[in-house]
């Protein structure tokens, strides 16, 4: 068995650059990637307080008014932020979601934007049903358990 070559240290820092992007770069990428699921983790997080708070207060088989309506403000910002997250990915992207641009032949730094604002923006579409399912029981349950 033979021992592959050794790589100068600047080639290896060279290829590592190249493959990994630059830092600052890569890493705003990286946040735009999770705007989606922050948005609906913070929107889950504080609809769950809200339930939990009134009925824990109120108690066992009190009614759900007001829950209901702090769960529908939290929706509704959730909902406008992720509307302003959709919209900023869209202008960074500065494609249509119809365009026949899906395909990522080639391993540049341009593809790889492309594929990572592609990727948010899925993200952000799957964020906005979990928003509309995390405030399903509000609408649906009448009081508290």
């Amino acid at each position: 068995m033979t021992r592959p070559a050794r790589r100068e240290p600047q080639e290896a820092a060279r290829r590592d650059r190249r493959f990994h992007g630059e830092g600052p770069r890569q890493t705003r990428g990286l946040w735009r990637i999770a705007t989606g699921p922050l948005i609906w983790g913070g929107h889950f997080l504080v609809c769950y307080w809200i339930g939990a708070s009134w009925c824990a207060h109120a108690g066992p088989g009190a009614g759900l008014g007001p829950a209901s309506w702090g769960v529908a403000a939290a929706t509704l910002a959730a909902l406008v932020a992720l509307g302003f997250a959709f919209r900023a990915l869209r202008r960074v992207r500065g494609l249509s979601l119809t365009d026949d641009d899906l395909v990522y032949e080639a391993d540049d730094p341009e593809e790889r934007r492309r594929f990572l604002a592609h990727v948010a923006t899925l993200l952000c579409v799957v964020s906005f049903v979990a928003i509309l399912y995390t405030a399903l029981p509000a609408v649906m349950l009448e009081t508290c358990r």
